[in-house]
């Protein structure tokens, strides 16, 4: 018995099933590559400020001078804000300040046996948004001697 012939009319191509058009004019792979593009941007500014820290921290290295030690002092503290502002951190607590202490919010810089109830921030702490990077330093503060009444 012969093989049987193949049919040779042609069917027509299958159309493609149209996708939902979402509401944003936008396409939808637009807008994670527009925030890569601001990331990388803000990434770019970021590096360029530390660059501008690092040139800063060589000029004091290099400082004969009181005068151009104390000059780069503040230029490398500016860089360094800069630099830190630009990535999205900030500094947390006031040098000196005496608070009460929470050992989930400060980090204590001197071992001690018995918690204490009072720190005086003695190295501030770094924060991106609400998120603590590093916690302040604080040393306890010495509770006052009572006075013996008469």
């Amino acid at each position: 018995m012969p093989a049987k012939k193949k049919s040779t009319t042609r069917r027509p191509p299958k159309k493609a099933a149209k996708a939902p058009r979402s509401r944003s004019a936008a396409p939808k792979s637009a807008a994670p590559s527009l925030a890569d593009a601001l990331a990388e941007a803000a990434w770019a500014e970021a590096d360029q400020a530390l660059a501008e820290a690092l040139i800063e921290c060589d000029a004091l290295l290099g400082a004969q001078s009181k005068k151009q030690r104390d000059a780069a002092v503040s230029l490398l503290a500016q860089a360094l804000s800069r630099a830190a502002r630009k990535r999205g951190l900030s500094r947390v607590g006031e040098l000196g300040l005496a608070e009460k202490y929470d050992p989930q919010r400060h980090e204590l810089a001197v071992a001690v046996a018995k918690m204490p109830r009072k720190v005086r921030i003695a190295a501030r702490g770094v924060a991106r948004g609400a998120d603590i990077l590093l916690r302040p330093r604080a040393a306890p503060v010495a509770p006052k001697a009572r006075k013996s009444g008469r």
